[in-house]
């Protein structure tokens, strides 16, 4: 396929020559240019916009279909400078708010904070960046083929106290959240799709924004979570023991899910901590019946309810990703009531010591197994592991597709309260048992289990995908064969 990539730039042709081969080009039927246009890459598609008045027409659609706002003076500066042609904001379906880069202090006692005047004495910069960015949330009235919003804060993120401060404090969060919600439900239509990127693990609670969140999530056809947590470098074991996760994480499905439930067809949910045991999501009790797309990130499996979850929504689903998600084989957990398994469940063993203990016997050639016959219209499986978690320090957006397929040495896991960097590691650790040397006695990983990687590689064929062993799954597969293999 033709591809302005490769092709001869106009000083390396003859002018006679560049001319034949662009009225060539032109003279393709329309539909094969919007083929074309539709697999460019942005920098050439910018070259193409100028080169004819038939190709800007045709990739002004493509060029400006989603565009993104920073908030930084120039970009919006930009911003407002891309409303003088109408005619351009008439191609806009998406657009990114970007605020992950602002750094800044917020007052929300600040009664001044709508004056956005730059003769203003008192505004530093960035203050003024912060304001005249919110403000512009007002001019997405001006897209009429509005579709899909994006809204980004910096992945960093506390609750507030004397010795640390995040980026974006809650405070400032919550007022822009505010105002962010109140534009959507001012549309003449409602967006379809709503993604919200490293969402702080805390929910708004004033009446009127929770109003707006949930008006905003009844007409959703898609909606993307990428949730963020308080992490203390170097003591990873202390994540956990904030109560922000232990509250937001139930709330998932009352309070971002429920009133999605009528229209929603793609969901993907990923937290840059390990969730779904601890802290608890429970999705049992609703259901999606028009789910195509299930995308889950660092969500642990450790009982079969969780599967049987996935599997109710059967007569619709068609995509299902699983990005670094592990099987947790044993768990040993000193607060019973906070996790994902009924309380009833845990057992006393003498070398978990004070924990109470569980596990899992199933086995990730039992979930493909369940997949391939349980999930009729799927055509679209991944699991792994992507290549883009902790690009720029925080897990992947919009990239699902881009899963490394195969086993990962992360496959399975356990949760081992009470050690870090992470409770959740390979191996358990039994402190109810001494030896003379540590004090406590490690357990082992989970052997390799072969059939695992067969029963995905056949999961793969039966829905028409197929496996393709390329150098990075590979890689993958042998460094948890390796890990998991006893040496002799």
């Amino acid at each position: 396929m033709w591809s302005p990539i490769h092709s001869p730039s106009p000083s390396s042709l003859p002018h006679h020559k560049y001319t034949s081969t662009m009225q060539t080009f032109t003279s393709l039927p329309t539909e094969i240019l919007h083929r074309v246009i539709h697999y460019t890459d942005f920098e050439s598609l910018k070259s193409l916009h100028l080169t004819s008045r038939s190709l800007s027409v045709i990739s002004k659609g493509r060029l400006f279909e989603a565009i993104t706002l920073l908030a930084e003076e120039e970009s919006c500066k930009k911003f407002e400078k891309f409303f003088e042609d109408s005619s351009r904001a008439q191609h806009v379906t998406k657009i990114y708010f970007d605020l992950s880069n602002w750094e800044g202090d917020y007052d929300d006692d600040d009664d001044t904070f709508d004056d956005t005047s730059s003769e203003n004495p008192e505004l530093s910069i960035n203050q003024f960046e912060l304001r005249t960015f919110i403000r512009l949330f007002d001019r997405l009235k001006e897209l009429p083929r509005l579709r899909s919003v994006v809204l980004r804060f910096h992945h960093e993120c506390c609750i507030e106290n004397y010795w640390e401060k995040a980026c974006h404090s809650v405070e400032l969060r919550s007022m822009v959240m505010e105002r962010f919600m109140a534009s959507l439900v001012s549309l003449p239509q409602p967006p379809r799709e709503l993604a919200i990127r490293d969402l702080q693990n805390v929910n708004e609670t004033d009446p009127e924004v929770v109003n707006n969140i949930t008006k905003v999530l009844w007409n959703l056809r898609a909606l993307r979570l990428n949730i963020t947590n308080e992490h203390d470098e170097g003591n990873g074991e202390h994540d956990l023991a904030q109560a922000e996760p232990h509250v937001f994480f139930p709330q998932i499905t009352p309070f971002w899910l429920k009133p999605t439930m009528s229209n929603l067809e793609h969901l993907t949910l990923y937290s840059n901590n390990y969730w779904g045991y601890y802290p608890k999501c429970d999705f049992q009790g609703i259901h999606f019946p028009r789910l195509k797309t299930l995308a889950l990130g660092n969500y642990g499996f450790v009982h079969d309810s969780q599967l049987d979850w996935i599997l109710s929504h059967g007569k619709t689903l068609t995509e299902l990703y699983l990005d670094d998600c592990p099987i947790l084989f044993e768990v040993a957990i000193y607060n019973k009531e906070r996790t994902y398994l009924d309380p009833n469940t845990y057992i006393n063993k003498p070398e978990a010591g004070e924990r109470h203990w569980a596990s899992y016997d199933k086995r990730w050639h039992h979930h493909f197994k369940s997949f391939q016959e349980n999930l009729p219209r799927l055509r679209h499986f991944r699991y792994g592991h992507c290549p883009h978690w902790w690009d720029d320090d925080t897990t992947p957006f919009e990239r699902e597709t881009e899963i490394i397929m195969g086993i990962h040495d992360e496959s399975y896991m356990v949760f081992c309260d009470g050690y870090g960097p992470s409770p959740y590691m390979e191996k358990m650790i039994y402190d109810g048992v001494r030896d003379n040397d540590t004090g406590f006695v490690e357990g082992n990983p989970l052997p390799w289990i072969g059939e695992d990687q067969t029963s995905l590689e056949e999961l793969l064929a039966k829905i028409g995908q197929g496996f393709v062993m390329n150098r990075r799954s590979r890689y993958q597969i042998e460094q948890a064969r390796n890990k998991r293999t006893p040496r002799r």
